[in-house]
C-alpha cells in the first residue's frame, strides 16, 4: 500500500519523538516480562492473527483506554501495527499523555511474521474452564464470561448460546439465551448473576440431585459419531502432548486453552 506524502510526514515527525525497536528484541523483552507488547491494529486484524503475548488496544481507542489498562506511565510499552506507521502515531499520542517509555516496533506485523516469531489466534481474555462451577453447576461461570465477551467481539470463533454446552446449560435452566446474556452483562459479580438467575427461573430452579446428574452428563460428554470422533482426535493431535489422556470435550477445551493438567 502506498501512503500519501502528508501521512508519511506525520509518521516521520512521530518517529522523531518515539524510538523504534526491532521485532526480535521486542519479542525477547515481551517473553521475559520486561515490557508490554501492544497491538494497535484494527479489531478485525487482531482477531485474524496476532503476536503471541500481545494485548489489544486499537489505534482508534488506545488514548481512551490506556490509563485503565496501564495506569503507570513509566511502564515499558512496545507498540506494533501492520508496518510501523500507526504504532508511531499512537506512540506519539501516548508520549503527549505522559507515557515516558514507549517504543514503536519497526516493521510491525509484517516484520514480526517475516521473522517467524510466534503468533496466535487465542483471544486476550479466555472464558473460564468448563470444569468451574457456580451454584454447583458446571460450565455456568464459563457461560457468564462468554455472555460478556462474545457480544463485544472478544471471543472470535467461539460457539455461543445456540449450540454445544451453552445450549445444554440454557435448556437445563429453561432460560432464553438473551435473558441470560442480559443478566450476565448487568451483574457485577458471580453471586449477583446466580441470585438473578434463581429469581428469573423461580421454583423451577433445579435441585441438587438434578444438578449432580446434569454435571455428570455434561462433564463426561464425548464425541458420539465416527465423524465427530475423527475430528476430536485430529484436534487433540494438533495440540501439546499430555501425560494424561484427553478423553472428554471438557478435557479438550482445557487443553486448547492451556489449562489441562500435567501437560508435557
Amino acid at each position: 500500500m502506498e501512503h500519501s506524502p502528508r501521512f508519511l510526514k506525520l509518521v516521520e515527525a512521530a518517529l522523531a519523538q518515539v524510538p523504534e525497536i526491532g521485532v526480535e528484541e521486542a519479542a525477547f523483552l515481551s517473553k521475559k516480562g520486561d515490557a508490554y507488547l501492544i497491538d494497535v491494529r484494527e479489531e478485525s486484524e487482531w482477531n485474524t492473527l496476532h503476536a503471541f503475548g500481545a494485548v489489544h488496544l486499537g489505534k482508534g481507542t488506545i488514548e481512551r483506554d490506556i490509563e485503565k489498562r496501564f495506569p503507570d506511565t513509566d511502564l515499558p510499552l512496545l507498540l506494533y501495527c501492520g508496518g510501523g506507521y500507526r504504532s508511531a502515531l499512537a506512540g506519539e499520542s501516548l508520549r503527549k499523555m505522559g507515557y515516558t517509555n514507549v517504543r514503536s516496533v519497526a516493521g510491525g506485523w509484517k516484520a514480526w511474521t517475516a521473522a517467524g516469531l510466534p503468533t496466535t489466534r487465542q483471544p486476550e481474555v479466555l472464558p473460564r474452564s468448563p470444569y468451574e462451577k457456580l451454584g454447583g453447576i458446571y460450565h455456568l461461570p464459563r457461560l457468564v464470561d462468554k455472555a460478556r465477551y462474545c457480544p463485544a467481539g472478544k471471543l472470535p470463533g467461539y460457539n455461543y448460546l445456540t449450540t454445544g454446552f451453552d445450549k445444554f446449560l440454557l435448556d437445563f435452566l429453561c432460560m432464553e439465551g438473551k435473558t441470560f446474556e442480559k443478566i450476565a452483562q448487568e451483574s457485577s459479580t458471580d453471586e449477583e448473576v446466580l441470585a438473578r438467575l434463581r429469581q428469573a427461573v423461580g421454583p423451577s430452579w433445579p435441585g441438587s440431585h438434578a444438578i449432580a446428574e446434569f454435571n455428570e452428563r455434561l462433564s463426561h460428554r464425548k464425541p458420539e459419531t465416527p465423524e465427530k470422533q475423527a475430528k476430536f482426535a485430529q484436534t487433540r493431535a494438533s495440540l501439546p502432548a499430555t501425560r494424561r489422556r484427553v478423553e472428554t470435550h471438557f478435557d479438550l477445551i482445557d487443553l486448547e486453552e492451556g489449562r489441562f493438567k500435567e501437560q508435557i
